[in-house]
């Protein structure tokens, strides 16, 4: 599958975040071109986040929060994850 873009708002700010889907079945979540999280749906229809050792970055670093505040710190939490998922939903059901 093709990367693309997402919007979401997390502790009140609004970001907007990357996503490579993986043929593992979960979704790399890509923020200032390193690997923030990855989240995978449930069988029950839940999203959670991926522990960071099931991970492959591949190329990618993964994402370390910038000392200078220079940069938003999302909160990675089932709010996030949640969040996260309906949007990917919303952007496969569109190009569906």
């Amino acid at each position: 599958m093709i990367p693309f873009n997402i919007r979401i708002t997390n502790t009140g700010q609004n970001l907007t975040l990357t996503v490579l889907p993986t043929e593992a079945g979960y979704y790399k979540i890509i923020y200032y071109a390193a690997v923030l999280t990855a989240v995978q749906k449930t069988q029950n229809g839940d999203w959670i986040l991926v522990t960071k050792d099931d991970i492959e970055a591949g190329d990618l670093p993964f994402y370390l929060p910038s000392a200078d505040g220079d940069r938003l710190e999302p909160s990675l939490d089932k709010t996030f994850a949640s969040a996260v998922g309906s949007a990917i939903e919303l952007e496969l059901d569109q190009k569906a």
